[in-house]
């Protein structure tokens, strides 16, 4: 069975709406999904709703935001209670902070002499389909830019202040996950997000409680995924893994790649 557990849609940073996403995960083949976009669950009842009568499977699911100690972590969650009140007061904790750091992005560019006002950002209106933040895309269209990677070069020198040091902690995180009764699970250990020494980062949050690692994904090497593999099984730990897709806004992470069938990961019982 194919599985995919990371999957972003418009209600974050992706580019597909509930429909949307639903066609292409059957297009795609994949029978298992989840939806984990960034410090929201907008779309999950939507998407739930959809895949009612199909023949896929949805889990519910979230990727929270942490930071701790001058290092990030991404937490996902599966099989929460989107309705639970701590886990909803983290999520609007953290999309309130980024709000404010995305308005504090264009003071330090009007400052740079860019043709951008902090007031201007505020009465923008973004249009979610797009894909990427609300920031990225004033800023295209201002036309100082035309990717998000473009978008951080504006900032020459000043990348540090995008380092998102929200307030919640991953242990925060990963205790509301559980009390939403749902499993915690670091996502992609391999990425570059974390620095570059991958273990000393699945090491903390085996300190922190977590439940499970996310083995496979676009940006674990091989060795990575191996290493990962190796520990959860040592701790008894989940095995998951996900394509990280966030439909056209970045068009290198694919639907259902890497190529992941059920019988790769070791799961809840369903």
């Amino acid at each position: 069975m194919k599985i995919d557990l990371h999957i972003h849609t418009s209600a974050s940073d992706g580019t597909w709406s509930p429909e949307a996403l639903i066609q292409n995960v059957i297009h795609a083949r994949i029978q298992i999904f989840s939806v984990t976009d960034h410090d929201t669950v907008e779309n999950i009842a939507a998407v739930s709703d959809l895949a009612i009568g199909t023949n896929l499977t949805f889990i519910r699911g979230v990727e929270i935001d942490t930071y701790n100690e001058g290092q990030i972590f991404h937490i996902l969650g599966y099989n929460i209670d989107t309705e639970n009140e701590r886990l909803n007061n983290v999520l609007l904790k953290n999309r309130a902070f980024i709000e404010r750091k995305n308005r504090d992005s264009m003071a330090i560019l009007m400052k740079m002499g860019h043709p951008v006002s902090p007031d201007e950002y505020c009465k923008y209106k973004n249009h979610p389909e797009r894909g990427g933040w609300k920031a990225l895309n004033y800023a295209i269209d201002k036309g100082l830019c035309q990717t998000y990677k473009e978008f951080f070069d504006l900032f020459d020198g000043k990348k540090d202040f995008f380092t998102m040091n929200v307030d919640v902690k991953p242990e925060a995180a990963i205790s509301c996950v559980k009390q939403a009764g749902g499993i915690p699970v670091l996502a992609h250990p391999g990425s570059g997000l974390y620095g570059n020494d991958f273990k000393k980062t699945v090491s903390a949050v085996l300190e922190m409680g977590i439940d499970g690692l996310e083995c496979h994904h676009p940006e674990n090497s091989p060795e990575v995924t191996e290493y990962c593999r190796e520990i959860c099984k040592k701790n008894n730990l989940y095995i998951t893994g996900g394509s990280d897709c966030h439909g056209e806004f970045v068009k290198e992470r694919r639907l259902g790649k890497p190529d992941i069938d059920l019988s790769h990961l070791k799961i809840w019982n369903l």
